[in-house]
This record gives structure tokens, C-alpha cells and sequence, in this order.
């Protein structure tokens, strides 16, 4: 039926080595990202605090730009899986050429209106007289760099939809090792101060988008791009915006919760807010594994779906679940019985040690749980079920999170405050059993009308031979 090698894969290849091969490229790329965080942070740092403070100030920012980009990005990639696995690669084709226009042309807009109206935003987010200067020559390079930045977050996660993982991954790791180069170079070297800092990170992110769009372009490419291609219609933009708008929402919320956190936090001083910072640092780590287990997923599930192979399907949830689950109980180890000596790696402060080391122990215990959570909420985006999906986005860091932050800090203080996180996700995964055994359900129901429409054919085909 298929006649591509890699929608072939999707459909034949046996499940765990199959879950594997498109799971770890997108582990290795979120986590090279990761550190390149990290190092970015400690470069801008040597140039001074208000440096620091003006990437602070540009964060929400970012946010909303990374936001919209994953939002196409996501609701594209599990409607392409589908398309694929259903082997309707015009209408693909037509999906994923009409997202990358529209979320370039939607970068534009965003980046002259951002520039328009650069100060003002900047004081809305909190810049003062002393930090605006920088906020200002770091933001503005940003902003124009929104176009390479909402690209790269759509067609990654396109590229992953149809079988490319180890594109994505390479495009990730380029862009962010690429940075990490030029970063002291632009900063040091060129004497460009935090401009350079942000635009080394444009011109990481404009390689990234060039290496994506010529994937798109070659033969190695599932999918062609082609301007005669983009087509746009209201079914093409309901269908990714059904995923695409939880995906936001989510991203949303994660930048108010963050904003929240560290408001909450610092009541109780700097060590009280540098703890917080360590340990969402850390926890990230773990967190990126796990998502890069179900960013292999969600394209085996979607295509599987499509393509009506209901026990490929269930195998690769199962199968998801298990190595998420692993994984996470053995973080759980580290993170709670050695978080001391965690924490150390990141700070010789022994205030923020202590206070870090235990809120770490109440983050630890969500972990176990926390793989059948983005599992799920994974496999719902890549079977086009918006509406448990946008529930889970209001849920964790919205209807639970916010009530928690603010009940548990009152009643227990700074442990109330680093229990809030671990507490929302605990009412999260009990919100997730649910809506996944509604949706199992549906899965099922599927699964014994594929069983009754092969019965019917085999009896047909038995009867003709009869006759």
C-alpha cells in the first residue's frame, strides 16, 4: 500500500525498535538544547546583571513566539501523521506547505508589530530605567529573529510527523551548537555586548530554518513543499488549531506558572527564588527525556491510527508508557535520595543548597507518574482529540497550579510553594486516567469494527471460492 520507505516503517517496522528509532533523535536533540540554555545563560551573565536582567525581561516573549510556532507545529504534525498513515499525501502536502507559509507570514506581522510597540511591551513585562537599554538591543534583534523561530518549532515538529526524526534532530542540534559558538564570539570578540547574544541566536536559528526548508525541498523528504501547494482553507486551519490551540494554551499557562513561582518565591529572599530556578533546571532535564520518548510516539500513533492498525497502535502506548514510566522511577532514586548532591552542581551557596535539595524531594515524587501523563496527553494530540487535550492544558498549570500555589504557600510556606508543582500533577494524572479511559474506549470500539469487517471479508471471500 505504501510506497514510501519511511511511511513503509510506520506501518511495518516492529514497535519498540520502531519507538526507539524515532524516540531518541528527539531525545538527543531537546537535550543538546537544553545545555545550550545553560551556557547561554552563563555567557550573558559575564556581562553584567542588567544583561541577565534584560533576557529576563524578554522570556515572556519568547515564550508567546515559541507558542505560536509550536502551536502550528504540533496541530500540523498530527494531522499530517494521519493524512500519512490514511495515504493521502496530496492533502499532506497541502498541510504542511500551508502551515510553513502561514506561520512565516504570521512572524512577520508579529515582529513589526513587536518592534512598533518594543518599549512599551518591555515595560509591561517589567524592565526598568537601568535594565531598558539592553532589554531594548537584545529584544529587538529577537523579535526579527520570530520569523526563524516560529519556523523552526512548526517544521520540526512536521519533520517528526513524517518519520524524519534524525532531521529534526539534526536541524535542533546544529542550530543550538551553532549558538553556543558564536555566542562569545558576537559577544566578546566583535564587542557586540547582549546584542550579540541575540544574534547569534538569530543566525542559529536562520540555519535551522534554511536546512529544514531544503529537507523539504530534496528527495530525502516524505512531503514536497511547493508555493503551488498553499492553499489554505478553513478545514486545513480547524483541523491543526483543534491541537494547535491546547499546545498554546499550555505554553501560555507555563509562562504565567513560572511568572507566578518565582513572585511566590521571592518573599522569602534570593536563595528562595535561586532554588526555584535550579530545580526547574533540573527537573527539566528529566522532563525533556520523557517528552522526547513521546515525540517519537506521537507520530507512530498518529500514523497507526490513520491507518486503522489499532494493534500497532495499542502496542506502541503500552510500549511508550513502560519506557516513560522506567525512566522516570529511576530519576525518582537520584532526585529524591541524592538531591544534595544534585543541587551541588549548580550551586556552592549552602542556603540555597538546603532549601534546594528539599523542594527537589517534593518535585521527585511526581516522577514515577509523570511519563503516563505526557504519554497520554501525547497520544490524544496525535489522534486529533482536541478536546481532552485543551482540558489537560487549563488543567495542570491553570485550574490545579494556580489554586495549589496559593493554598499550600499560605498553609505550609516555602514548602507549600514547592509542593504546588508535584501537587498539580498529581490531580493532573488522576484527570488523565479518566479522559484516557473514555478515550480507550473509543480505541477499542475501533479495534472490533476492524475485527468484524475481516470476519465479513474473509467469510465473503470464502463463499465466492464456494461457488
Amino acid at each position: 500500500m505504501y510506497n514510501d520507505e519511511k511511511t513503509r516503517k510506520l506501518a511495518e517496522m516492529p514497535i519498540p525498535k520502531l519507538l526507539t528509532e524515532m524516540s531518541i533523535p528527539a531525545i538527543i536533540g531537546m537535550l543538546v538544547t537544553a545545555v545550550y540554555n545553560i551556557v547561554d545563560t552563563i555567557f550573558v551573565g559575564r556581562i553584567g546583571t542588567e544583561a541577565i536582567g534584560a533576557v529576563t525581561i524578554a522570556f515572556p516573549l519568547f515564550m508567546i513566539v515559541s507558542a505560536i510556532g509550536l502551536a502550528f507545529g504540533i496541530g500540523s504534525a498530527s494531522f499530517i501523521s494521519r493524512l500519512l498513515g490514511e495515504d493521502n499525501k496530496e492533502m499532506a502536502n497541502r498541510v504542511s506547505t500551508t502551515s510553513i507559509i502561514t506561520t512565516f507570514i504570521i512572524g512577520i506581522v508579529f515582529a513589526g508589530f513587536g518592534l512598533y510597540y518594543l518599549r512599551p511591551i518591555l515595560r509591561l513585562f517589567g524592565a526598568t530605567d537601568a535594565i531598558m537599554p539592553y532589554a531594548v538591543n537584545y529584544t529587538a534583534i529577537i523579535i526579527i529573529g520570530s520569523i526563524f523561530t516560529m519556523s523552526n518549532m512548526n517544521m520540526n515538529n512536521m519533520v517528526r510527523a513524517e518519520g524524519s526524526a534524525k532531521m529534526s534532530m539534526v536541524a535542533l542540534s546544529t542550530g543550538a551548537l551553532l549558538n553556543i559558538i558564536l555566542d562569545p564570539i558576537l559577544i566578546f570578540t566583535f564587542n557586540m555586548g547582549i546584542a550579540g547574544a541575540s544574534t547569534a541566536t538569530v543566525i542559529a536559528q536562520a540555519v535551522s530554518t534554511v536546512m529544514l526548508i531544503g529537507f523539504y525541498k530534496s528527495d530525502r523528504s516524505v512531503l514536497d513543499f511547493k508555493l503551488r501547494e498553499f492553499k489554505p482553507s478553513f478545514a486545513i486551519y480547524a483541523e491543526i488549531m483543534k491541537i494547535g490551540i491546547p499546545t498554546l494554551i499550555r505554553q501560555l499557562l507555563s509562562s504565567v506558572a513560572m511568572t507566578l513561582l518565582n513572585n511566590m518565591a521571592a518573599v522569602y529572599g534570593s536563595a528562595a527564588v535561586a532554588s526555584i530556578g535550579i530545580i526547574n533546571r533540573v527537573f527539566a532535564f528529566g522532563f525533556f527525556v520523557i517528552a522526547g520518548f513521546t515525540q517519537g510516539f506521537q507520530p507512530v500513533a498518529g500514523f497507526n491510527f490513520g491507518a486503522r492498525q489499532i494493534e500497532r497502535l495499542k502496542d506502541s502506548i503500552k510500549i511508550t508508557i513502560k519506557r516513560t514510566t522506567i525512566f522516570g522511577a529511576a530519576l525518582f532514586v537520584v532526585f529524591y535520595f541524592y538531591n544534595e548532591q544534585v543541587i551541588s552542581f549548580f550551586s556552592r551557596d549552602p542556603e540555597v543548597i538546603e532549601i534546594a535539595a528539599s523542594g527537589l524531594k517534593f518535585y521527585a515524587l511526581i516522577l514515577p507518574l509523570l511519563g503516563f501523563g505526557i504519554t497520554i496527553n501525547t497520544l490524544f494530540q496525535a489522534l486529533g482529540h482536541g478536546i481532552p487535550a485543551t482540558i489537560l492544558s487549563l488543567s495542570r498549570q491553570g485550574f490545579f497550579f494556580i489554586p495549589a500555589i496559593f493554598l499550600l504557600s499560605r498553609n505550609f510556606g516555602l514548602s507549600g510553594i514547592f509542593m504546588a508543582q508535584p501537587a498539580a500533577d498529581g490531580l493532573t494524572f488522576i484527570l488523565t486516567v479518566a479522559l484516557f479511559i473514555y478515550v480507550y474506549r473509543e480505541i477499542k470500539q475501533l479495534e472490533a469494527e476492524e475485527a468484524a469487517d475481516t470476519d465479513k471479508n474473509i467469510s465473503l471471500k470464502n463463499a465466492q471460492e464456494s461457488a
